[in-house]
């Protein structure tokens, strides 16, 4: 009898997921149940991939702001249900042997937002930080991050349209 992949594999993982639940008497295990003993296996080089680094002056990578004009915004879940973190960069990276890191002090991170573009009536302040890279080796080229920028807005309404917008 012949059986397609799909069925092989949900037959594999039915019986892994019967072991693990034998072997812990009847519960899943989870990382609350360790320390486990780790187990080292050898670096597989079939997934060694062909990544190619872009340079500088790739498209894809060049910025398309000026000066501390807000890019790579994002919105994200947060731990309440009426709340998200709004994240942005300001300023450029830099990488090399003699980088100067920013100062995140120097720009705030304020976002205003409401319901309305005309009316954006609350304010949130959060924070801001650097990332820096330092290689203590020769021919490693250092890196320090633009501005990230962290706010949290909350008192968020189901099913309500809310706009936002982070000052440059």
């Amino acid at each position: 009898m012949k059986y397609s992949g799909f069925v092989v594999s949900i037959l594999v993982w039915f019986l892994v997921f019967v072991s693990l639940v034998e072997v812990n008497k009847g519960q899943i295990p989870t990382t609350l149940d360790g320390p486990f003993k780790p187990v080292t296996v050898p670096l597989d080089q079939s997934f060694r991939g062909h990544a190619v680094d872009l340079p500088d002056t790739d498209p894809r990578v060049q910025r398309k702001v000026k000066g501390f004009e807000p890019e790579q915004i994002s919105v994200s879940l947060s731990s309440t249900y009426d709340s998200v973190w709004i994240s942005w960069i300001t300023g450029e990276y830099q990488s090399g042997d003699n980088i100067k890191p920013l100062d995140p002090s120097k720009v705030g991170s304020v976002v205003q937002y409401g319901k309305d573009k005309s009316t954006l009536r609350h304010k949130a302040i959060g924070e801001s930080l650097i990332y820096n890279q330092l290689y203590p080796f020769e021919g490693l080229q250092n890196y320090t991050s633009g501005i990230i920028h962290h706010v949290q807005l909350t008192g968020m309404l189901a099913e309500t349209e809310q706009l936002f917008f982070c000052p440059s």
